[in-house]
């Protein structure tokens, strides 16, 4: 990069940060994922237990540590709250744009790479992933880490850039596991498959670079093994290992088109110009950028869609190199005025299913509040649209080298208005954090909590600070309660309405959850 890209990518990391972490913590965790890692985070502080992950008081062994390990480092410096704990997500989000900079530079040139960084870090599905406590931009950010090492190594051959891609896949690998590596792994082979460049393994330094790769990724998992053994192993690498992969895991299923409807919406709103890439790098095939970025996310698409598990979250690596293959074709095509119209087309569609879908979604959700909704809903949709608008203007009238800038922008401003008007409207209607600060506020030494039929479990641990006893079962219910000292039911009010409590009061209710205490001096019969 000459000092000006550097100075221009440096701008964008700048505006990529304060898109990101602009009221990181203002709202409360979400439950599931957010409020159990925050609460192995705390455990750890509490236990002093930095290898072992424990959640309500027991083992935890479905992720290994690190991204629990550097938010727990900042949790002691900083405090317990909802910004420490998702600042390390927000910070490699920039790390992530930073490194599909690095891949486009390297694959077509800096123009390229810094578009493709914008494009990005306004991907709707990762603007919604960098805000949230979880690992998945941690691991984004490593496997793109890696794949650009590998890049570098295939046009160099130098070795200390092969030893920084099995450095970065060990680091992956501590985040999330051996997808880590098996990703950018799978990427790689098929590229050198493809150019029949077998010859350029043996410029790979094997024996050091899988000793780095073993020692990162690998060490934890072994000194987990030797401390509890079978118990580990066989739930690691097993159910959440290859049962995640060849079975269904936690009941996160889903047919095989799955994740077809999740990257056209996710995507938003660039997935409107992958079909004019997709045309443009599948006829330039012999470039090894287009090469690779077809492959990439091919086989990202075709990993997961085989997988018997699935999640939203684990198609996000396909959005890196699709940016990058975007911004190729923007940069160097000179955007066919047929082909740009067709995108200019499709984006006015996805932009009317966008507004039609979210606008249904918050009518079945709220549907009491909905119309008082319009005053913050209006503003988001009319950035965006400004921005629709603009890239229009910009295909009619020549200037379509603009129209990255014009719908980055436009959709940097929706973020901006749905994080200060939507999120705290969306917020209020939250239910679990007040009613397990209410809970908290109410303990006394010996009280219990008990959570029935709750799927909403993990924030009622984190919030409360207590541990939780989960019963599915009405007469083990009916046993809990029936035991001496003072306890708290937390379920959803129609199921507590079917059970029946006589021997209870109602303590607070919120959004459908109720909270019913019995007091110590209250006896009842099994």
């Amino acid at each position: 990069m000459t000092a000006r890209e550097r100075l221009w990518t440096c701008a964008l990391l700048a505006g990529v940060a304060a898109l990101t972490f602009y009221r990181l913590g203002a709202g409360s965790l979400w439950d599931q994922d957010e409020t159990k890692y925050a609460e192995v985070v705390r455990e750890i502080l509490q236990r002093g237990d930095w290898i072992t992950l424990f959640v309500n008081g027991a083992p935890w062994y479905v992720h290994p540590p690190f991204y629990m390990w550097v938010t727990a480092l900042t949790v002691r410096a900083a405090g317990l709250s909802e910004f420490t704990v998702r600042f390390w997500s927000g910070a490699f989000s920039v790390a992530t744009v930073y490194a599909t900079v690095l891949i486009g530079c390297e694959l077509f040139g800096a123009r390229a790479g810094l578009v493709a960084g914008a494009l990005l870090a306004t991907t709707l599905h990762f603007l919604v992933q960098s805000r949230l406590a979880v690992f998945d931009t941690v691991l984004l950010a490593w496997i793109l880490f890696a794949v650009h090492a590998f890049l570098r190594a295939y046009h160099s051959g130098r070795r200390g850039d092969y030893l920084r891609f099995f450095l970065y896949c060990g680091l992956a690998t501590l985040t999330k596991g051996p997808i880590g590596l098996v990703l950018p792994g799978l990427a790689a082979a098929a590229f050198v498959t493809v150019r029949r460049a077998w010859r350029r393994w043996r410029e790979v330094p094997w024996a050091s670079g899988l000793a780095m790769y073993a020692v990162v990724g690998l060490s934890w998992y072994g000194v987990e093994t030797w401390l509890h053994g079978r118990a580990f192993a066989s739930t690691v690498f097993g159910y959440y290992g290859l049962g995640r992969f060849f079975g269904v895991v936690e009941n996160q299923a889903g047919p095989w088109y799955y994740y077809v409807p999740i990257v056209l919406v996710g995507a938003f709103p660039w997935t409107a110009f992958w079909p004019a890439a997709a045309v443009f790098h599948g006829r330039r095939l012999r470039h090894d950028g287009s090469l690779f970025v077809v492959l990439w996310c091919v086989l990202t698409f075709v990993f997961y869609s085989v997988a018997g598990t699935k999640l939203p979250n684990y198609v996000l690596p396909i959005y890196p190199l699709a940016a990058v293959g975007v911004a190729s074709w923007w940069d160097a095509s000179e955007a066919s005025m047929r082909a740009a119209g067709v995108s200019v087309g499709l984006l006015i569609v996805l932009l009317g299913g966008l507004v039609w879908g979210v606008a249904g979604y918050l009518a079945r959700l709220y549907p009491d509040r909905f119309h008082a909704l319009g005053h913050v809903l209006i503003w988001p949709a009319a950035a965006l649209a400004a921005g629709v608008v603009a890239v229009g203007a910009l295909w009619a009238r020549g200037g379509w080298r603009l129209a990255p800038v014009a719908l980055c922008a436009a959709m940097a401003l929706t973020w901006l208005g749905v994080i200060a008007g939507i999120a705290p409207v969306v917020e209020a209607e939250k239910p679990m954090k007040p009613l397990a600060l209410e809970i908290r506020s109410a303990l006394r030494p010996g009280d219990r909590i008990v959570g029935y039929r709750f799927d909403i479990y993990a924030s009622l641990i984190y919030y409360t600070g207590h541990h939780v006893d989960w019963i599915d079962d009405p007469s083990a219910l009916r046993a809990a309660v029936c035991e001496p000292g003072r306890v708290f039911i937390v379920s959803h009010a129609a199921e507590l309405a079917r059970v029946g409590l006589p021997e209870t009061e109602r303590f607070a209710e919120r959004g459908g959850v109720r909270v019913l205490l019995k007091p110590a001096e209250e006896r009842c019969r099994l």
